[in-house]
């Protein structure tokens, strides 16, 4: 495995296996630096054929996360999600996806909770107070599982969620052998973009942009930037990182970093498959809730499944 690249082409500061996991394969709460029309996008889907289930794929960054308290470089802080504020685009932000009546929701949690996930979905259409206290449930109640998913699923009236993850850390595909020469560097793993010639984003300075955006704005139109996936979206941050940090340190013979875009696209084709398998067979339309570093490529394996096309958010989120 090629780790010493030379310094001014190729500067490649390391991670522990458990950082790389936690870092770059985070939601990409990014943007691109020009608007694209809702319509625009939208037109880049495929048109859903006869027999194939329609999949919205929605793209969110993960609210219960704030920078302060999760090794997620990509996260942001959302203010207070339980505020009413908050609650207030979030109705707005759900009412304008109910209008598209998918017969299932999908999030992202493993697919072996999805036990957990009805008991907890239960216990929110009860009284979201009491989440907490539902056995094997783990996350806040400011998740956009139960703020959006759950939220949205009740107001459709459905009796249940689907979940539909499988985990998989980007480096799960390294032998023993390779993890011992990661570095140890807690910083996150990427390449510098001030030292390549090519357009690479800085993902310092695009969440520090989006974070800004999100203080200032509505958690609606953060959305309406997550789910912006034309070619030069940031929304594609997470995977032009991989693709730099796996073609940098690699060289013909040596493979071995480009293990890391293998396992998120191996994680990411599970996921499609869960997507396909776990709703009911009779669901036409599914909505997914998944962290928006996971959209773009979800989308194009989707388009190239014949069973499954994939339906862009946006021209619901539009005002």
């Amino acid at each position: 495995m090629k780790l010493d690249c030379q310094p001014d082409r190729r500067l490649f500061l390391g991670a522990t296996a458990a950082a790389v996991t936690a870092g770059l394969a985070g939601c990409a709460t990014l943007q691109s630096d020009t608007e694209t029309p809702a319509s625009d996008v939208a037109d880049q889907w495929p048109d859903p054929k006869d027999g194939q289930r329609e999949v919205m794929l929605l793209g969110t960054s993960h609210l219960a996360q704030t920078p302060g308290d999760t090794a997620n470089t990509y996260a942001t802080d959302p203010g207070d999600i339980l505020g009413d504020q908050r609650q207030r685009e979030l109705e707005t932000l759900t009412d304008r996806l109910a209008e598209w009546d998918p017969d299932r929701i999908a999030v992202e949690e493993r697919v072996s909770q999805q036990s957990v996930i009805d008991d907890a979905y239960a216990a929110y259409r009860d009284d979201p107070d009491t989440l907490s206290a539902v056995s094997g449930w783990e996350r806040d109640r400011s998740s956009e599982i139960a703020q959006v998913g759950f939220r949205l699923a009740d107001k459709l009236g459905h009796d249940s969620v689907a979940a539909v993850d499988y985990f998989q850390s980007p480096a799960a595909l390294f032998t023993d052998e390779e993890r011992k020469q990661l570095p140890d560097s807690l910083g996150p793993l990427r390449v510098d973009p001030d030292t390549v010639e090519y357009p690479l984003p800085d993902i310092a300075d695009r969440i520090e942009e989006e974070q800004q955006r999100l203080d200032e704005g509505s958690l609606v139109d953060h959305y309406k930037r997550l789910n912006t996936l034309d070619v030069g979206s940031y929304a594609w941050g997470n995977d032009q990182n991989f693709y730099a940090i796996a073609f940098e340190n690699s060289e013909p013979g040596d493979y071995t970093m480009v293990k890391l875009m293998t396992a998120w696209t191996q994680r990411n084709l599970r996921i499609a498959s869960n997507i396909w398998n776990v709703p009911e067979a009779d669901d036409e339309r599914v909505l997914v809730v998944y962290g928006a570093s996971h959209v773009p490529q979800l989308g194009q394996i989707l388009t190239g499944a014949p069973m499954m096309a994939p339906v862009s958010p946006l021209s619901y989120l539009a005002d």
